[in-house]
C-alpha cells in the first residue's frame, strides 16, 4: 500500500490501473486541488462541496461507489481541548483524508508505509483509530483540570472559580457536540463502509473496535459534563457554608457585645446604692470587670460545648 501527501496525477492513475489500494493525505488543500482530486477520482460534486464548508457535524454520505465521512479527532491548543475535523473519502480502491493542520495522522503515514497491512479494512481501522486516539489526551487534560479545580473549590471557594467552571463546561460541550453524534452514526457508517464495492476485509472485524473506542470517548465526556455540573453545585454549597460560618462568627461576637453592653449599662445607672458603695478601684474590678468576665466565661463555655451544632 502506498501513502501519498500530494496529488500526483500519473502516480494515482497508475495505482488505480493496478487496482492497488492507496491513501492520499491532504493538508490545507486549496479549493482548486480539491476540484482536481474530485475529477481524478470521480468524486460526487456534493462530496467536493462538503470539503469547502468546514465546521460540520459528524456524518456519512453514501454516493454508491464511494462515501464521504466527516470524522472528528481532538487536539489541545493553548491549553484548551478542541475538536479537530477531518474529511475522509473512501472507496474499495483508495482512501483520501482532507484536513487542516497537523494531527496523529502525520505519524501514522510512516508507520503504515512500513507495516503494509494485508487488508483494506485494517488500513481504514488504523486511520480512524488514530484519529480516535487523539481524544484521549484531550479528555485527560480536562479531567486533570476538573480535579484540580474541585480541590481548589473545596479548599476555598472564590468567585473566579465559577467562571473557570463555566468555561470548562463550554469546552466539554463543544467536544460532546461532536462525540455523541459521531458515536451514534458510526454503526450505520460501518455497515455502509463494509458493503463498498471492492472493499477488502480480513477475518478480524477491525472497524468494530473503533465503535467501542467512540463509545468510551462519548461516555467520558458525559461523565466530565456531569462532574462539572456537580462541581457548580459544590461551589455554591461551599460558598453558602463560608457565608454561614461568617454569619455564625458575627452572631457569637454580637452575643458577647450585647452582654457587655448590659453589664456596663447597668453599672452606669445613677442608683443610690451604686453611687454610695462603688467608689474604689477594688469595687470597680470586682463589680465592673468581674461582672463582665464571669458571664463571658460562662457564655464561652456554653458556646464551646455546643460548637458542633453551629460549625
Amino acid at each position: 500500500m502506498e501513502v501519498l501527501t500530494e496529488i500526483d496525477d500519473d502516480r494515482i492513475r497508475a495505482l488505480r490501473a493496478r487496482d492497488e489500494f492507496f491513501w492520499l493525505d491532504l493538508i490545507d488543500a486549496r479549493p482548486e486541488e480539491v476540484e482536481a482530486l474530485g475529477y481524478l477520482l470521480e468524486l460526487h460534486p456534493a462530496a467536493i462541496e462538503d470539503s469547502r464548508e468546514w465546521s460540520q457535524l459528524p456524518k456519512l454520505d453514501d454516493y454508491g461507489h464511494h462515501v464521504m465521512l466527516v470524522f472528528f479527532s481532538a487536539e489541545i491548543a493553548g491549553g484548551t481541548a478542541r475538536p479537530l475535523e477531518v474529511h475522509i473519502y473512501l472507496s474499495g480502491h483508495w482512501v483520501v483524508t482532507v484536513r487542516r493542520g497537523p494531527s496523529r495522522l502525520d505519524g501514522l503515514r510512516t508507520w503504515l508505509a512500513q507495516a503494509r497491512p494485508e487488508h483494506e479494512d485494517e488500513v481504514v481501522y488504523h486511520l480512524l483509530d488514530s484519529l480516535a486516539d487523539g481524544w484521549d489526551p484531550a479528555i485527560q487534560s480536562i479531567d486533570e483540570r476538573v480535579d484540580e479545580l474541585e480541590g481548589a473549590v473545596l479548599g476555598h471557594a472564590r468567585q473566579g472559580q465559577l467562571t473557570t467552571i463555566y468555561r470548562l463546561k463550554q469546552e466539554v460541550g463543544e467536544l460532546l457536540r461532536r462525540a455523541t453524534p459521531q458515536h451514534a452514526m458510526f454503526p450505520g457508517a460501518l455497515e455502509v463502509i463494509n458493503n463498498l464495492e471492492g472493499f477488502d476485509r480480513g477475518s478480524r472485524e477491525w472497524l468494530r473496535d473503533v465503535n467501542a473506542h467512540l463509545d468510551s470517548i462519548a461516555s467520558d465526556l458525559r461523565r466530565l459534563s456531569g462532574d462539572l455540573t456537580a462541581l457548580t453545585d459544590t461551589f455554591f454549597n461551599a460558598n453558602a457554608n463560608r457565608l454561614n460560618r461568617l454569619a455564625t462568627v458575627i452572631a457569637v461576637a454580637s452575643v458577647f457585645f450585647l452582654m457587655w453592653t448590659l453589664v456596663t449599662g447597668f453599672f452606669g445607672q445613677n442608683f443610690g446604692w451604686l453611687v454610695e458603695n462603688i467608689e474604689s478601684k477594688r469595687d470597680f474590678l470586682l463589680f465592673g470587670v468581674g461582672g463582665m468576665a464571669a458571664p463571658s466565661l460562662i457564655l464561652a463555655f456554653v458556646l464551646w460545648w455546643r460548637r458542633d451544632d453551629w460549625w
